[in-house]
């Protein structure tokens, strides 16, 4: 493996293109209160900790600490990701655990930078890159818990201190790593300054440039990322970067959730980049349903754009790729965070023992990765098309994908936003349910991927006209006469490849097109 390097608005390794496209290790050196469904009722590490050592004793709790780190993610999970066919991953650190002062001198904590040692090594082995990830620093760059504040506050922009030891932090980071080829970069800051903290922003691209002028001292040969403001979704801080500056091996990072998965809504973050003339890299986007992935990881693919997805892994979901059991006694804990109701220690350390053997014995959620890659067998929603070719004139609906013909409708009737919020992976309700609509001659595209000889493809499809299905333009084609509610099934031979694209072509309608099932 080569170097990453930022060209342009791309990204290339040894001379050739790439994109980066895999996950983030959430929950594992920076454990967040929902991944453990404890949600705002203990919801960063700091709290975690002092509720084991109030529960169990630091003994013990020291032994918790210790075994979670050793067990959350393991080279079974890197092994994992290169075989479903990803590439990266990201990593969130702790800055509160990755070092320590001593004798007025900053030093790795011992067992975390082991721990981060190691996982370079799996990702050697596996043809894996590691993008550094600052999620927690010093002081706290949001001061919510993703980043474990210790006074909901941005501490990082109100104490010159903390400033320090971030700098000196990424230094030492930077002088570890200089020559270790599978790390693609260093992502600066995760999510710095929600917008109520606006009044220091004008703090941000400053620290950037004293960071980038601390690591380039010491290393040269990696990309480094910087994030917007407000959750990494405002790059208007970015005004004030120089195409000169943004020369230097930098690649710009947003995040997306529960929006509108189309180029339109992306607007900011491309006319950035293209005017700095710098890669994108959507750094977050996750925790909602499968149709909302099938439909916005395919579009950064085709935008030109790398991902991470957000998180590997969580307790008791099915909207990531990895999953484990609810430990059994949890319930106990929540409630004795409520109620300070006494909990004996010997059953709170069964509890966690639980615990510790539930992250061990994950699950997969297949249709996760199916979801992401378009991997047969997958459910493809109709407003998910990768190519079309429109004669009829768009008509008022969903106000999605709207800088195209292509008329989307919700199923319904009725006009306007569409409403992506699935937190938990819930399938979208009945009336925010889109469909096509199109006339004679209109044609819509759907690219997916396959490891089987024979794909079946399942379409609903209503109203009164002809419909043709085709498999790779022309390759294999299917009519049927349609009158009334429809289901159109295609039978199609094809050679495992990493896409295909079935074609729906209204020959004769109106038509009104739904879900594509691909089996």
């Amino acid at each position: 493996m080569a170097f990453i390097k930022a060209e342009n608005e791309g990204i290339f390794c040894g001379g050739k293109p790439i994109l980066l496209r895999g996950f983030g290790l959430g929950g594992w050196f920076l454990p967040e209160g929902y991944m453990w469904k404890l949600y705002t009722k203990c919801d960063r590490p700091r709290r975690m900790e002092k509720m084991l050592i109030e529960l169990c004793g630091s003994e013990y709790a020291a032994y918790f600490w210790k075994e979670y780190y050793d067990r959350y993610i393991t080279e079974k999970d890197i092994e994992l990701i290169a075989k479903e066919g990803f590439n990266s991953v990201r990593l969130p650190l702790n800055a509160r655990h990755l070092y320590e002062i001593k004798d007025r001198k900053m030093e790795f904590i011992p067992e975390t930078i082991a721990r981060v040692d190691r996982l370079i090594r799996w990702c050697k082995k596996y043809q894996i890159y590691v993008i550094l990830d600052m999620h927690g620093a010093p002081g706290g760059q949001t001061g919510q818990n993703i980043d474990d504040s210790e006074k909901d506050e941005p501490g990082l922009f109100l104490e010159e201190q903390y400033k320090e030891e971030l700098l000196s932090l990424w230094q030492m980071l930077a002088s570890r790593y200089a020559k270790e080829e599978i790390i693609a970069g260093y992502d600066l800051l995760n999510e710095p300054l929600p917008e109520w903290n606006k009044q220091y922003y004008n703090q941000l691209i400053p620290l950037y440039r004293r960071l980038m002028k601390e690591i380039r001292k010491v290393d040269q040969n990696h990309m480094i990322i910087l994030e917007g403001v407000h959750w990494s979704t405002d790059f208007t801080i970015f005004d004030e970067l120089t195409e000169e500056e943004a020369a230097e091996n930098i690649m710009l990072q947003f995040h997306k959730y529960w929006s509108n998965p189309d180029k339109e809504s992306l607007k900011e973050f491309i006319d950035t980049a293209k005017r700095l003339k710098v890669p994108l890299y959507m750094g977050e986007g996750g925790e909602n349903n499968c149709d909302w992935y099938t439909t916005a990881f395919p579009l950064f693919e085709r935008l030109g754009i790398s991902w991470s997805f957000w998180s590997y892994k969580k307790m008791d979901c099915t909207n990531s790729p990895i999953t484990f059991s609810e430990p059994e006694g949890l319930t106990e804990i929540i409630n004795w965070i409520d109620t300070k109701q006494e909990i004996k220690r010997e059953k709170a350390i069964w509890i966690f023992n639980n615990f510790l053997t539930a992250i061990a014995e994950y699950k997969v959620n297949d249709m996760v990765f199916h979801a992401l890659k378009r991997q047969v067998p997958v459910i493809i929603p109709c407003e998910a098309y990768d190519d079309y070719q429109i004669y009829s004139r768009r008509m008022p609906g969903a106000d999605l994908r709207k800088s195209e013909p292509v008329t989307i409708l919700f199923e319904n009737g009725k006009t306007g936003e569409v409403e992506y919020k699935r937190y938990g992976g819930e399938e979208q309700p009945k009336e925010e349910n889109l469909v096509l609509q199109l006339y004679d001659r209109d044609s819509v595209g759907y690219a997916f991927c396959s490891d089987k000889e024979v794909v079946t493809a399942v379409v609903m499809v209503s109203g009164n006209g002809t419909i043709r299905m085709e498999l790779n333009g022309q390759e294999q084609v299917i009519k049927k006469e349609i009158a009334g509610v429809n289901s159109f099934t295609g039978v199609f031979r094809c050679a495992a490849s990493e896409r295909h694209i079935i074609q729906l072509i209204c020959e004769k309608g109106p038509l009104v097109v739904d879900t594509i099932h691909l089996l």
